[in-house]
């Protein structure tokens, strides 16, 4: 769904870019403005469209993750090293959370 929507974008970007160049150079001109002028609609939408993506996935990334309590200290401590092996806590709060998950036990 998402690729049919960025081709009938680009596409649609495209006659726009178009029909605005058409619309602003005279008759005269050649084709080479036209192109451009899609190539430049193109890559003006395809960014627009890459960054409200990008904000989807920031908001729907920032929704705290719902913790069970049937969670086992070793699936959390494992949940915790994925954690810190992708960069996401600091080693420091690291040592702190596991300390806390094994006081729990």
């Amino acid at each position: 769904m998402s690729i049919k929507n960025k081709f009938f974008s680009s596409v649609l970007s495209t006659l726009i870019g178009t029909s605005v160049l058409l619309i602003s150079v005279p008759s005269y001109a050649s084709d080479a403005g036209a192109f451009i002028g899609g190539v430049f609609a193109t890559k003006l939408l395809q960014n627009s469209t890459r960054r409200a993506d990008a904000e989807q996935q920031q908001a729907y990334a920032s929704q705290a993750p719902v913790q069970s309590a049937s969670n086992s200290p070793q699936q959390r401590i494992s949940e915790l090293d994925k954690l810190a092996a992708g960069g996401y806590i600091t080693p420091a709060q690291y040592k702190t959370k596991k300390q806390a998950i094994i006081d729990s036990m």
